[in-house]
């Protein structure tokens, strides 16, 4: 009887011992903690180069940042090969921000990116997007004046601020959004490596994923006068060519902009009112009166030429759609509004107040 309980007691402690396989927990520098992600577009091959950014910890290794890169036809692919490629326990719920080629939008556009970004609960959707002028990678792996740290520096060039408040600052998951509402369309952020510095030039319009042209600054303000319904720019430069001084800089400038629509998508017509507050000129053009009446059609004159353009490259990207959407009686179609975009006809007002007076001349 003494035998079989030590036998039994024997067994019952192999089978625990057994199941007891215990893994060691990783330490924080075993961890890959990806802040950026770039994408690349391989003419050679067609395929799509992906490149991340990870934090190293500097008493492991001497560089503060190491980027690792892989190339395959697709996302997924290049994703699972990054995973076998780094040797840390990958963390990519702390993405922050991801780069795109103008390459990369012109061929492939964002649609496959989209797509895996939503369907993978591991990764996040609000990280910031950009375009790059040249390749994305370069943005990550580039040297910068004063900046040793990339990561930090580029984290902080995407946090949207007032000084930059031209750039249309977008998460992936706004790129998504406004793409499948069938009101709007996403533009992206321009940014260019220049003299061992990061800028933005511009912004990037897109249609159902697909990159079509870029927007200076100059167009990219009056921009964010009309998608925005209540904007503040820091400054926006004029150029008033009836005057002595044909460049006149605002101090800050504040908007508010309404569209007034028939609702009617077999005969589209809309009045954009666009107001405009003006804090500040950079220098004194006479009379208030008079400035303002002449800031005014300084304005209208543009936002006539950047809805053209927009219609010329049937991308709705002010959102001009959602005013059509709320009055629009029966089922709303975004391709039937993609269609009608072109065809509308619409009238601008813009008044003007000057609330501080300019420099002297």
């Amino acid at each position: 009887m003494k035998n079989l309980f030590r036998i039994t007691f024997l067994i019952t402690v192999l089978v625990q011992l057994s199941g007891c396989t215990h893994f060691q927990q990783p330490a924080i520098e075993d961890y890959g903690l990806v802040q950026i992600v770039s994408f690349d577009y391989m003419e050679s091959t067609k395929e799509t180069k992906v490149s991340v950014l990870i934090p190293q910890v500097i008493t492991r290794d001497k560089e503060s940042i190491k980027v690792y890169e892989v190339t395959d036809e697709t996302i997924a692919g290049a994703i699972n090969k990054l995973s076998m490629k780094i040797d840390k326990t990958i963390v990519p719920s702390q993405l922050q921000v991801g780069l795109i080629s103008q390459k990369y939008a012109k061929e492939k556009g964002m649609k496959e990116l989209t797509e895996y970004f939503r369907y993978n609960p591991h990764f996040s959707m609000n990280m910031m997007m950009a375009v790059t002028e040249e390749d994305a990678v370069d943005i990550i792996t580039g040297k910068y004046v004063d900046e040793p740290k990339i990561n930090e520096y580029i984290l902080s060039l995407m946090t949207p601020r007032y000084n930059k408040s031209f750039a249309t600052f977008i998460s992936l998951q706004e790129v998504d959004y406004k793409t499948s509402s069938g009101t709007a369309d996403p533009t992206l952020p321009l940014l260019i490596k220049e003299d061992e510095q990061l800028s933005f030039k511009g912004n990037v319009l897109f249609r159902d994923y697909n990159m079509q042209s870029t927007l200076t600054i100059d167009k990219s303000n009056i921009l964010q006068l009309l998608k925005e319904k209540r904007a503040e720019l820091f400054s926006v430069e004029m150029d008033l060519k009836d005057s002595e001084r044909r460049r006149v800089y605002t101090r800050t400038m504040k908007s508010k902009v309404r569209y007034i629509s028939n609702g009617d998508l077999s005969d589209p017509k809309v009045t954009v009112k666009l107001d405009i507050q003006v804090n500040g000129l950079s220098v004194n053009l006479g009379p208030i009166h008079a400035s303002e009446k002449r800031i005014s059609q300084y304005f209208q004159t543009e936002v006539n030429q950047l809805i053209a353009e927009l219609q010329k490259e049937k991308v709705d990207a002010i959102g001009m759609g959602e005013s059509f959407r709320r009055s629009h009686r029966g089922q709303w179609s975004g391709e039937k509004w993609r269609q009608t975009f072109p065809k509308v006809r619409y009238t601008t007002e813009v008044t003007t107040e000057i609330t501080e007076e300019g420099m002297s001349q």
